[in-house]
């Protein structure tokens, strides 16, 4: 695939996702547990699975889901905001190594959660009082 074809990519994950396509076989997307690779049809049907064994326990049926139209990026998204909410209970590095990114991804895409929860007023008040 030509890089021309990822240009709303930023320039550095184009070029990596262009050189990476170019060595795929066939309809593999990512290497799976023995050094093979997972199909997209595997990985749908592990996500459907997923999907499923979450809403059996939410108490919901296979007729009757109530999870519906929750892909896996949506699902990692939610579930780094909600750690970005735990801040300090747990550090940025910490969410960083659970999510495989760096500090600075994680900081430039939640800080607006970060500093949602900064009281620079009472941190101010505290640090004069010592």
């Amino acid at each position: 695939m030509e890089f021309a074809k990822f240009r709303s990519l930023p320039q550095q994950r184009s070029i990596y996702l262009s050189i990476y396509l170019s060595t795929l076989d066939g309809t593999a997307l990512f290497p799976g547990a023995n050094s093979s690779y997972i199909t997209k049809s595997s990985y749908d049907k592990m996500w459907a699975s997923i999907i499923r064994k979450m809403n059996i326990a939410a108490g919901r049926t296979k007729m009757f889901p109530k999870i519906t139209g929750l892909t896996a990026h949506i699902f990692r998204h939610n579930y780094c905001t909600m750690l970005c909410y735990q801040i300090p209970l747990i550090s940025v590095r910490k969410i960083a190594a659970l999510m495989g990114d760096t500090e600075r991804v994680v900081l430039d895409i939640y800080n607006h959660i970060v500093e949602e929860k900064e009281d620079v007023s009472g941190a101010l008040e505290l640090a004069l009082a010592l």
